[in-house]
């Protein structure tokens, strides 16, 4: 506890701190803390507007930070360096929520909250501009309980379980896969959360299985045995209520290989329509790129129209606001149509996951008004490029699903989707004809070049109206929407009031009976 209580004592004396005659601003180090601690501020600072920070990078931020902290030199640092302590703190919440708990993250957030209230009007003083921000850090305020959310006036009730592999709420919170955890924290801090089991409709259960396969290097077998022993011992109102049951699916696999023995009756929410399944997981990776395509395949029937969802997958609303601030109007787009991705040559395992349509289109990279080639070396640089095009490829990945699909929303770009199979989130209710092409991944030729030039010279007022209805739509994709009318939580409970509506209820296994014959 003492690192709480040193934060809210120092929390209760910054909110009226006096400015230092260099307005606290001046970071020339003092007392304990050298000028080296700024200088590695600004810097993670300074390229973290550009790009993504390496890992260690982060880990330094957090001990940096602890240890003034724990030096009793919170106040010498407000006094030199307000912003530069705010940065240390945004940047360590992660590092924090593994060493100490989410409870410290929530109040060191508030610390960070603070500062950049009370001083952020300094933040382009001496010659620095202070971004205070993370990539990830848009997203805090909810992930940690501190906006409460609404049900958007929907007659729903979930009950949220906890689970062993649920806990790494800010570390998890990065990439396309997060979905994982943005949508258990939204129903954790909602109003359709209900702690009575017997007045819920529905009964969520929360696992970061990708991030802990990505991040702790958890096999399929382990998985398998987590996710058995949870529903057989520890979901204790599954037996009762299976199909009433909500797994998320974040990645084109559904992460728990016996699934169809055990969950098959529950709902999902996966951003796959056709999930991949192998008869041995652990062949799923580059290394063992050759391995995919004799013991991998594409499922059908995994995916139940009807019973389950499919969603959009997680784009950071650092990436959001930086494509935000360069896209371009439809008519000062400069290119017809653009990709800059991986293939096979880049990836193995794509040419084993039936995606040569990535190849495909490196060969129109010569054609006239195309943007087409491989990564940038910086993010920014691509979201610039993404402003400039009319139309997008979104071609199929690993899986069916892409999640470039949503980021080019985000740049203003009309996707052309070259995925035969993909399954598209909130169809029931969005025309996705309206703001997206969809063409067959084996004709990604010339003519499909020359038919988008064609929109854009001949019929310019039909690409301007496909622009403007992403601008309208994209709002959907965006899990830190704050638009009670538009967000990708309010499709999905959308989607689970329609299975509310349209299933039929039961009284379980057992009425009229207390067990252990109470």
């Amino acid at each position: 506890m003492g690192h709480l209580f040193k934060f809210v004592m120092f929390a209760l004396s910054t909110v009226f701190f006096p400015r230092g005659a260099l307005g606290n601003t001046a970071c020339l180090g003092r007392g304990l803390i050298a000028q080296d601690v700024w200088t590695l501020a600004r810097e993670v600072d300074k390229a973290t507007q550009v790009t993504h920070v390496p890992k260690q990078y982060h880990e330094t931020m957090t001990d940096t930070f602890l240890q003034v902290l724990q030096g009793n030199s919170v106040e010498d640092a407000i006094d030199d360096c307000a912003l530069g302590l705010a940065t240390l703190a945004i940047h360590s919440l992660s590092g924090v929520e593994l060493r100490l708990g989410l409870d410290y993250a929530r109040q060191y957030y508030l610390l960070f909250e603070s500062l950049a209230m009370q001083y952020g009007d300094l933040r382009q003083e001496n010659g620095f501009n202070w971004a205070l921000e993370t990539h990830q850090s848009e997203g805090y305020p909810m992930l940690l309980g501190l906006r409460p959310q609404s049900c958007f006036g929907m007659d729903l009730k979930v009950f949220v379980y906890e689970t062993e592999l649920a806990s790494r709420v800010l570390s998890c919170s990065q990439g396309m896969f997060a979905t994982e955890v943005f949508v258990h924290r939204w129903l954790m801090h909602s109003a359709c959360r209900t702690e009575d089991p017997e007045e819920a409709d529905f009964f969520f259960v929360p696992v970061y299985a990708a991030c802990v396969m990505t991040k702790e290097g958890k096999l399929a077998g382990e998985m398998d045995a987590f996710y058995m022993n949870l529903v057989t011992k520890e979901l204790k109102h599954f037996a009762d209520r299976g199909p009433d049951h909500i797994f998320l699916w974040s990645s084109e696999t559904y992460d728990f290989p016996s699934w169809h023995q055990y969950i098959h009756q529950s709902i999902f929410l996966s951003v796959e329509a056709r999930p991949i399944e192998c008869s041995d997981f652990d062949f799923f990776s580059e290394e063992t790129a050759s391995n995919f395509g004799a013991h991998c395949w594409h499922c059908p029937w995994c995916f139940t129209m009807g019973k389950d969802a499919v969603i959009p997958g997680y784009v950071e609303k650092w990436s959001v606001k930086k494509m935000a601030a360069v896209e371009k109007p439809s008519r000062e787009r400069e290119y017809t149509a653009c990709f800059h991705g991986a293939d096979s040559d880049h990836l193995a395992i794509y040419k084993y996951a039936n995606a040569s349509v990535r190849n495909d289109l490196q060969t129109l990279r010569n054609l006239p008004r195309v943007s087409i080639g491989y990564r940038f070396d910086r993010v920014v640089d691509y979201f610039e490029r993404l402003g400039t095009c009319h139309f997008c490829f979104a071609p199929k990945g690993l899986g069916y699903w892409s999640n470039r699909l949503y980021e080019v929303l985000f740049a203003g770009c009309i996707p052309v989707i070259l995925s035969d199979e993909i399954g598209l989130p909130f169809e029931d209710f969005l025309d996705w004809t309206s703001f997206s092409i969809k063409w067959p991944m084996d004709e990604a030729t010339p003519d499909l070049v020359q038919h988008l030039q064609n929109l854009v010279t001949n019929h310019p007022d039909e690409v301007e109206r496909m622009h403007a209805n992403i601008l309208e739509n994209r709002c959907w994709f965006d899990y830190n929407s704050e638009l009670e009318e538009c967000s990708p939580y309010r499709g999905i409970l959308r989607a689970l009031a329609k299975r509310k509506a349209g299933r039929l209820r039961t009284h379980g296994r057992w009425w009229g009976h207390q067990r252990g014959g109470k």
